[in-house]
């Protein structure tokens, strides 16, 4: 609202178009009128603008800080081809920008959780599948569901369960793809996950 102070300090009572002054002032948010009281030598108090969002600081275009202690690197700022999961865009936009994202392990959010097995022998498909999946959802905004069938039919799921002698990460990777919870799969030993989530034994018939 817009605040109009009177030519006669103090006053109350009613004025121009309508305006009610009490203790020499008025508020309005009526155009016409406030482009009146300016023409006939009212004084006047307009809002402020509200400000801008600043954009978010970019560290490259400061100067050096004083440095204390070892220096630490970041990957997003100063990315090395040893890297394993680097943000996106790392080393080439603004690391405090919307443009640079960690992808995080397979799991972590805030990107879903990509589907099909894990592949510990393959890391760099591994990388590969979840920094696409953490560029689609979180930079490029595409729609989860339609990122995630993509992503589906382009890593399927194993049919058939993994060999007992398997390593527990593995079967913990089973596990959330039959359906459960990551930290219930972690918590669980590798027994209790082959027998939850392993080959069902064939039962003899109770009829023979």
């Amino acid at each position: 609202m817009t605040v109009i102070h009177s030519p006669v300090k103090g006053y109350t009572g009613p004025g121009p178009a309508g305006l009610a002054f009490k203790d020499g002032r008025a508020e309005t948010d009526n155009p016409m009128i406030i482009r009146y009281a300016k023409k006939a030598g009212y004084g006047i108090d307009e809002p402020a603008e509200p400000p801008k969002e600043p954009e978010p600081a970019d560290p490259r275009e400061h100067s050096e800080p004083e440095q204390i202690g070892t220096r630490l690197r970041d990957a997003a700022v100063d990315p090395r081809p040893e890297d394993y999961l680097p943000p996106t865009n790392a080393g080439e936009a603004n690391p405090h920008g919307p443009l640079v994202v960690a992808p995080e392990i397979h799991g972590a959010g805030p990107k879903p959780i990509h589907p099909g097995p894990v592949t510990p022998g393959d890391p760099a498909a591994q990388e590969q599948r979840e920094t696409a999946l953490a560029r689609a959802v979180l930079v490029d905004n595409e729609d989860v569901p339609d990122v995630v069938a993509a992503a589906a039919e382009a890593n399927p799921q194993p049919e058939e369960p993994p060999a007992k002698s398997a390593a527990k990460s593995t079967w913990v990777e089973w596990a959330v793809l039959r359906g459960a919870s990551r930290e219930a799969a972690e918590d669980a030993t590798k027994t209790q996950l082959i027998e939850q989530y392993g080959p069902k034994e064939d039962t003899p018939d109770a009829s023979v």
